[in-house]
């Protein structure tokens, strides 16, 4: 969309793929704080399709759901996703994002700061603290001190306890796109932007990294088949963790490969979650986690075992 078309709002933009235990959760937390929800599915073989045809049927005034499996990198899901929507502002969010709805962290403080941000020529973007789940509700990464790891060690994809604040809201301007930077994902003017951004000293969501066994080892395969963008020879995601599991964990076995890579490059790096130290839990979290709280950890004889209930929503917004 042109720039100058766009409206004054915001437009949150939801990149997604085998996200079925979260999406849900994030895309009804987000309903009363965006003017738009636009989700862009990569690829799913999950339900996570299904979920987002589901939540488009029920709001449909609201959610706009593209299904678009031959795009390949993250960023190619962000701007795709940049290119259908309306607003001024945009959230580069993720499908296990989960916004305050309530008490002093309630995200739609920040939509009336937002909205009356006016000067929509002058680039300006807003990064917040990040607290981060893993695996299930009760556990988090062990802070970055209290570990060594390499620049490429698996272990470095279990997330902190907080991260942050990092850049996820932006005003959009002539020129803005994003892009690929490096190993990672970000946008043009990325130097600028980070000039010019503004740190919030409250979180504005959650980030609920809880997935299937497969879909962990497959995103910590995912940067690399990106980054060697060897497509002609491993077409897809999966054919690249195929041929990889066999050097890495000498198997051909996907779902043993996961378990050895969860025992090996996440369980030993958890910690137990304290919302007293941390931050709280928002309400939709916690009101999932009391109801059905889809994966939990269990820890016998120095064994962690982690066990999958449902990835049925019992939260509203009520």
């Amino acid at each position: 969309m042109q720039f100058r078309k766009r409206k004054e709002g915001i437009s949150v933009l939801v990149a997604c793929q085998n996200e079925e235990a979260t999406l849900a959760l994030c895309v009804i937390s987000f309903l009363d704080f965006a003017d738009e929800i636009i989700i862009v599915d990569n690829g799913s073989t999950d339900n996570s399709k299904r979920i987002s045809l589901d939540l488009q049927g029920k709001y449909p005034e609201k959610i706009k759901f593209y299904d678009v499996p031959q795009l390949q990198d993250l960023y190619q899901n962000r701007q795709y996703a940049l290119s259908k929507s309306s607003y001024t502002w945009v959230v580069r969010a993720d499908a296990d994002f989960v916004a305050y709805t309530h008490s002093e962290y309630a995200i739609h403080h920040f939509r009336n700061f937002l909205l009356r941000q006016k000067n929509i020529w002058r680039p300006l973007s807003f990064g917040a603290p990040l607290p981060n789940l893993m695996a299930d509700f009760w556990h988090t990464g062990k802070e970055r001190s209290s570990i060594q790891l390499g620049p490429h060690d698996p272990g470095r994809y279990v997330p902190p306890p907080i991260t942050g604040p990092t850049l996820r809201v932006y005003r959009v301007f002539p020129g803005f796109r994003f892009m690929r930077l490096g190993r990672w994902e970000g946008t043009s003017f990325n130097r600028l932007l980070r000039w010019r951004r503004k740190e919030l000293d409250k979180p504005l969501w959650m980030h609920c990294n809880i997935k299937s066994d497969r879909n962990y080892l497959f995103r910590s395969e995912r940067t690399n088949w990106r980054q060697l963008g060897d497509f002609k020879r491993y077409p897809t995601l999966e054919s690249f963790v195929q041929a990889s599991i066999k050097q890495k964990y000498q198997t051909v076995d996907i779902d043993e490969a996961a378990e050895i890579y969860l025992q090996n490059y996440v369980y030993p790096f958890l910690q137990r979650y304290d919302p007293q130290k941390f931050y709280p839990y928002p309400r939709l979290v916690k009101d999932q986690m009391d109801k059905n709280c889809i994966y939990k950890i269990t820890e016998r004889d120095g064994i962690f075992h982690r066990e999958f209930f449902s990835t049925t929503l019992t939260s509203s917004m009520g």
